[in-house]
């Protein structure tokens, strides 16, 4: 694994347990500070965009295999038989029948990811959500944080491609129930996916950094944790002349790293302390006042 900041997304390796955080509950954490109001109004948008066609996925899949076995009686048919008429017609029946065991699958495949390998991200058959494009333009770049699941047997992290994310039932792979991330093939094979995907903790820290999070509150809100105390110290920390400026998702995740720091050391009796994403907007504060000019000096 490589260390943050400055040096990237986490690179693919075997870890702890505790460091694979579920693909949706991550976009839960993102849509709001509580985990059961992020999961509600991500299914609402996941079961508003849900095609039609997709209510048939599962008749497909039934249909497939009841060919698929009945094209095994066939050519156990034709192994055991002589040639004659009847073997003429048990050779026909069985060309017919591995058509229709295949056909669901290309069907699935086209209408996920098209009849060619996609080079881009489909258009999607439904409206768009601002958080759910902008949490999968990292999961589609190149160099972005890699989405993996567990392997049953060798209990291994197995990175996914990134095209993974370019059908048009890429939605459907934050959804929390099996079922629906289920309905979206392997790319590029015509399996389903695993139970879980996962990113690596850091990868979701690092990503809060570079996605606004929507809070609610006003005036008069009473804050549970120092905040201003925090901030007002770390005004003064050394370490601040040393961040580059103009790498921002950089510099916000390591001012919020120090916040982390602050209120670890500064902890009450109960050991409660904010999260990251609840110190993510006050590190960008900050930098937004490093930023800012010095104001003239009084002749």
């Amino acid at each position: 694994m490589t260390d943050r900041p400055g040096q990237g997304w986490k690179i693919f390796a075997n870890g702890e347990e505790a460091d694979n955080v579920p693909l949706w509950k991550a976009l839960a954490q993102f849509r709001s500070d509580d985990l059961d109001e992020g999961l509600s109004l991500n299914a609402a948008i996941i079961n508003e965009a849900k095609p039609s066609p997709v209510r048939y996925y599962n008749l497909a899949f039934v249909i497939s295999f009841a060919f698929g076995f009945l094209s095994v009686l066939l050519l156990i048919g034709l192994l055991v038989s002589g040639h004659s008429t009847a073997t003429d017609l048990f050779f026909y029946l069985t060309l017919v029948t591995l058509a229709a065991t295949i056909a669901p699958h290309l069907w699935r495949q086209g209408y996920q990811y098209g009849l060619k390998i996609p080079d881009t991200p489909l258009e999607l058959p439904h409206a768009r959500d601002r958080l759910f494009d902008e949490v999968l333009g990292y999961l589609q770049k190149v160099d972005g944080p890699q989405v993996y699941y567990i392997s049953r047997f060798r209990k291994k992290r197995v990175p996914l491609k990134r095209r993974q994310f370019f059908g048009r039932l890429r939605y459907f792979l934050f959804s929390e129930h099996s079922k629906d991330r289920g309905m979206v093939m392997r790319y590029p094979t015509a399996m389903s996916l695993p139970a879980d995907l996962y990113l690596h903790r850091d990868d979701v820290d690092y990503m809060l950094t570079m996605i606004a999070p929507k809070r609610k509150g006003g005036s008069g809100r009473n804050p549970k944790y120092a905040y201003t105390e925090a901030v007002f110290d770390l005004r003064s920390d050394p370490r601040l002349d040393g961040l580059d400026l103009n790498d921002e998702a950089t510099a916000i995740y390591s001012i919020t790293g120090w916040l982390v720091e602050w209120f670890d050391s500064a902890a009450n009796v109960s050991g409660e302390i904010p999260t990251r994403k609840q110190l993510t907007p006050y590190g960008r504060k900050i930098l937004d006042h490093l930023k800012r000019p010095p104001p003239p000096e009084d002749e």
